[in-house]
């Protein structure tokens, strides 16, 4: 696998970035722990992970950087995150995707704050979007 600081994977570097956000306040257009929305902490543990400085929207994740459809994990090669399509194909919201659960920052949350969700619980909390899972090679 592709090691990164501290001979971490970079998968496993991005993992620890998002479990960071657990307990996260949302703040529109944040990126750090102390406040984010949910486009800032995909964007800040895929930046950490990969030592970049990336900030964009979900749709911008979806159309630009996590390009690849997966329907399960497919080994170390890729950063994961699940997207949710409005009726016109745009991506309005993103979760981090650690395998088991995502990691959901979002002011839907119980308190407006980041919180760990399994697949059913994140497909009933956004029934009215489409579920893309979806991979960023590294």
């Amino acid at each position: 696998s592709i090691l990164g600081r501290c001979g971490m994977s970079i998968q496993q570097r991005y993992f620890e970035e998002l479990r960071k956000f657990e307990g996260a306040p949302y703040v529109w257009g944040g990126s750090s722990p102390s406040g984010s929305d949910c486009s800032g902490s995909v964007c800040s543990a895929v930046s950490r992970s990969l030592g970049i400085r990336l900030r964009v929207t979900a749709d911008e994740l979806y159309r630009r950087f996590f390009t690849e459809n997966v329907k399960s994990f497919c080994g170390s090669n890729f950063l994961y995150a699940a997207f949710f399509l409005d009726e016109r194909g745009r991506a309005v919201h993103v979760a981090g995707w650690c395998g088991a659960c995502y990691v959901n920052v979002s002011r839907l949350e119980s308190g407006g704050r980041g919180a760990f969700r399994s697949e059913s619980e994140m497909k009933l909390m956004y029934s009215h979007l489409k579920m893309i899972k979806r991979g960023l090679a590294v």
